[in-house]
Parts: C-alpha cells; structure tokens; sequence
C-alpha cells in the first residue's frame, strides 16, 4: 500500500498533499522526500484524479497526457503523477521520482521490473500492459499487480519518459 512520503527538504509548510487556489510556493519549487521522491510544485490546466500521469510544462503547469504531445516535437515536457485528487487551477504537487507511490493502470498488468507499460489510445494518463499501446513509457516499474478495469496500484518512479511508436 502507497503511503505519503514525508518532505526531506527543508521547504517551510511544504504538504505533498495539499491543493489550493492559492499559490504557497514559486511554480516548480521541488522537494526532496523520503523514498527516494522528487516533487514538483505546479498548477493543474484540469482535474487530476489520483495516479493519473500529467505532462509538465517548462513553466510547471500540468495537463493531461495528449498523444499528439508525446511525438518528438514535445521538447520540454516532463511526465509525473499526481498522488491525490486535484482540481483545475488549484496548485499541488506531483511526483516525478519515488517508491511506492500510487499510479491509475487498466487491464492486466504484471508486478516486476520486466513489465512493460504506456499509453494507448483514449485512455490518456493511464497505464496499460504493452504490446496495446502507442507509447512505451520508461522509468516505470509497477510493484502490485492489477487485473481487469482501472485500478490503482503502486509503481517506482525513475523520472518516466515515453518513446512513441510511430
């Protein structure tokens, strides 16, 4: 089971689970924490429910993930998953890197650091086994595996990273 990691940073008043329409830190404030996480601090374009993956912008704003900006012409985009709901125009955190943190997944997928996932097609920020998707996405690796429907589950984030199958 996923649990909040705790902020190792010495950021004053920085919750990783916090949302609000106000603005507490600068866009892309970053936080160290424990389980090896790195956050970001950014505004949501729309609401995010938990595990869902975002892109990033250079200016920490998060949307959805868009196929048509997964191709090569997507220079600056970082990829991360909010850990809890947020709604569009709140500010919150997102995770780039960490154990144990929750990612939204449908279908079958196996626990294991050989289990290939991505992006397919109309299910945009949730994960699926491969080979039925059109972007392979890298840095993930799912640690409880999920069967039928969309689910969350918990994954290792390595600064994930997709490569499109054109």
């Amino acid at each position: 089971m996923a649990t909040t990691p705790t902020v190792n940073s010495s950021l004053i008043g920085a919750n990783l689970t916090a949302t609000g329409t106000t603005k507490l830190f600068a866009l892309g404030t970053t936080v160290e924490t424990t389980q090896g996480g790195h956050f970001e601090y950014v505004e949501a374009t729309a609401t995010q429910i938990t595990g869902k993956f975002v892109l990033i912008t250079p200016n920490s704003t998060a949307f959805g993930v868009l196929t048509a900006k997964l191709t090569s012409g997507a220079i600056g985009y970082d990829l991360g998953v909010f850990q809890n709901l947020i709604s569009q125009g709140e500010f919150g955190w997102v995770a780039k890197k960490g154990r144990n943190l929750f990612v939204l997944c449908t279908g079958t997928i196996t626990a294991g650091i050989s289990s290939s996932v991505g992006f397919g097609s109309g299910q945009s920020g949730i994960l699926k086994s491969l080979p039925a998707v059109g972007n392979t996405l890298n840095g993930v690796w799912v640690t409880t595996s999920i069967s039928g429907g969309t689910q969350t589950t918990t994954a290792t984030l390595q600064w994930p990273r997709t490569i499109t199958h054109v």
